[in-house]
This record gives structure tokens, C-alpha cells and sequence, in this order.
């Protein structure tokens, strides 16, 4: 039988699929979202998780790198 590793020991680049629900779970329960690039209210079907460092620039997919966005606010080139 397989086991899960913990998802806190992924190194990755990309946000599994524990880490996007860790992150929604985290910030969007306790209060109403806004977008952490725009500062617009979130939809409860509109949200992509964005690296706070780019994976080009080495952001890991951590919980620790994830937060709420827009998924347009997403795709743009930020800084």
C-alpha cells in the first residue's frame, strides 16, 4: 500500500493539490478574500493560487509561497 508523503515536505515547484486546498482553507474561511496583486474581492469561483516568489525566480510550492488571486491578476507579468 502506498503512502502519502507530507505535503509540507514537498519541495516542488508546483502547488499540489493539498497545498492549493491548504492555502484556500487558510485564507479564505476566516474572512471575506480580497486578491493579494489587485486587492479585489474575490469570487468563490474565481480564484487561482499564484506563487508569491515566481518559480522562475526558485518559489517553491509551498504553503508558505501561495496566495489568493484573481486568475487574470494570475496570468499577467508581475514584479
Amino acid at each position: 500500500m502506498k503512502t502519502r508523503a507530507n505535503t509540507s515536505e514537498i519541495q516542488g515547484q508546483n502547488f499540489s493539490r493539498e497545498t492549493k486546498a491548504a492555502a484556500f482553507i487558510r485564507d479564505a474561511l476566516p474572512k471575506v478574500q480580497r486578491c493579494k496583486i489587485c486587492g479585489g474581492y474575490l469570487h468563490n469561483h474565481s480564484i487561482s493560487i499564484d506563487h508569491k516568489t515566481r518559480k522562475a525566480d526558485g518559489g517553491l510550492g509551498s504553503l508558505d509561497n501561495a496566495q489568493l488571486t484573481h486568475p487574470y491578476c494570475n496570468t499577467t507579468f508581475k514584479n
